[in-house]
């Protein structure tokens, strides 16, 4: 067997599956060895750090991709500015540990912290060299962060949960795998290193890093505040209910907006100039996307009952419902490919700053309207982004391209096919034969699965979806 070219965008969605998986398997069977007051103790430290490394990690990675072509000034500015954003950021997390284990009541969490401040420059690096590696299309390189890094950060996080070190086997995860991930980056990046601060250099990149980094906060901060929200206006079980359910969704379309927005970047970015090649890469990347993202959306809505009776039991049935609205209201934001991506080629990556916060408006106003008292009614808020903002990007997406609705129809068209498809299948099983819940979900989905890659295959003349092919790097800075 022969490993994809490393340009090959097979190994964005190696990186991104595997890191989901990972992501949940570390959480899981780490706590499990150390116990609930361990691991919330070191949740509350990893929480803390993840919230202080979206600003330095986030700032110029997209800006470094969408420029022409960066100079030594600004790669020098790019990768000084961010590594000193991250060093402010550890300073702050320092400092705030002693206050984060008062607030928590967990006197542990302020050596944890502590330990964990050093990691943020280091991460904040790694980050914008990241956009470097990302525009030149190494996405194995990108790869290897993951598929070396989370294996051997879980063996160190399961080693020291083992030797009885509690909530440090947490810590030692996250150290490894921000570690590794630094380390490839400086060694096999091919970035000339040099401290400069040239501020031409940064003005050049501000309007793309700004408005991207402010969008990324919005984005994080989006849900917990409607959660804290939701808490406020309903009691602990729905709140908890509601949350299950989102987030189930959210585990696993993750893994498309990541694989997607990890290809489309570089390659949209790479055709500013010519906005025909342009149109028809984003027409191919709404392609994938859809194919990707339809399926699951579409089947967490139609198995929701049997994975919930399944894995949580009667007490959680609300979670069921609450589900399968936001995975069928989920299906619209498939429609219009990804505008992330194409703002930022575009030149307008406030636009994403604007989306997200209209987002973040929509949920909290339907929150107020609807006083949601039951988890169907929160799924209802919740959802009424996805029915809200699709028409809108979708408008905006086509307009940015210079194509028709119809234009985007068909490029999509595999998907929709597909997904009916197998909609109709999985509904006709589940009407006609009765399993428990287990049972069934496991028939549900294998039969649903089966079914949706043979339609797709089918609507897209036996052949892989353009996307995947490798598409010709820009030049290197």
């Amino acid at each position: 067997m022969r490993l994809p070219n490393s340009r090959s965008p097979a190994w964005v969605l190696a990186e991104t599956a595997t890191a989901a998986v990972f992501s949940l398997l570390s959480m899981l069977v780490i706590g499990r060895v150390i116990g609930p007051e361990a691991a919330g103790t070191g949740m509350i430290a990893i929480a803390a750090f993840a919230l202080l490394d979206l600003p330095g990690a986030t700032l110029f990675t997209d800006a470094l991709i969408q420029s022409r072509r960066p100079e030594r000034r600004h790669i020098a500015s790019a990768l000084t500015v961010a590594f000193l954003v991250g060093a402010a950021a550890g300073a702050v997390l320092a400092l705030a540990a002693p206050l984060l284990a008062r607030w928590s009541g967990a006197p542990g969490v302020e050596v944890l912290c502590l330990a964990l401040a050093p990691l943020l420059p280091l991460s904040a690096f790694a980050g914008a060299t990241s956009g470097l590696v990302l525009r030149e299309h190494r996405f194995g390189l990108l790869a290897s962060r993951v598929l070396i890094g989370q294996p051997l950060a879980l063996a160190i996080g399961l080693w020291l949960a083992a030797e009885g070190h509690g909530a440090w086997a947490m810590v030692g995860n996250q150290a490894v795998a921000s570690l590794t991930s630094f380390l490839l980056m400086l060694l096999l990046s091919r970035v000339a290193l040099r401290i400069a601060i040239d501020r031409r250099a940064l003005a050049d990149l501000w309007p793309v890093a700004v408005p991207q980094v402010m969008a990324v906060v919005v984005l994080a901060g989006r849900y917990r505040l409607f959660l804290l929200a939701l808490g406020l206006a309903a009691n602990e079980a729905v709140v908890a209910i509601s949350h299950f359910a989102f987030r189930m969704l959210d585990a696993a379309l993750i893994v498309v907006w990541q694989s997607t927005g990890r290809i489309a970047m570089p390659r949209l970015c790479a055709m500013q100039g010519d906005r025909e090649r342009m149109a028809e890469a984003f027409g191919d990347l709404a392609q994938l996307q859809a194919l990707l993202g339809m399926p699951i959306a579409a089947g967490i809505a139609l198995t929701a009952p049997y994975l919930v009776q399944a894995l949580l039991g009667p007490d959680w049935a609300g979670a069921a419902q609450a589900a399968q609205i936001v995975g069928a209201t989920a299906l619209l934001t498939f429609v219009h490919g990804d505008t992330i991506s194409l703002f930022v080629a575009r030149g307008k990556a406030r636009w994403n700053l604007y989306v997200n916060l209209g987002a973040m408006s929509v949920a909290l106003s339907a929150l107020i309207l609807l006083q949601p008292g039951t988890p169907t009614m929160a799924a209802l808020a919740w959802a009424s982004q996805s029915l809200v903002l699709p028409p809108l990007l979708t408008w905006l997406a086509l307009r940015e391209v210079g194509r028709p609705l119809g234009w985007l129809l068909r490029r999509i068209a595999p998907a929709i096919v597909a997904t009916t498809g197998m909609a109709a299948t999985v509904l006709a099983f589940e009407a006609l034969v009765q399993l428990p819940a287990g049972p069934e979900l496991l028939a549900s989905t294998a039969i649903g699965a089966a079914v949706y890659v043979a339609l797709a295959w089918i609507m897209l003349g036996g052949r892989l979806p353009r996307a995947l092919l490798p598409q010709p790097a820009p030049a290197a800075a």
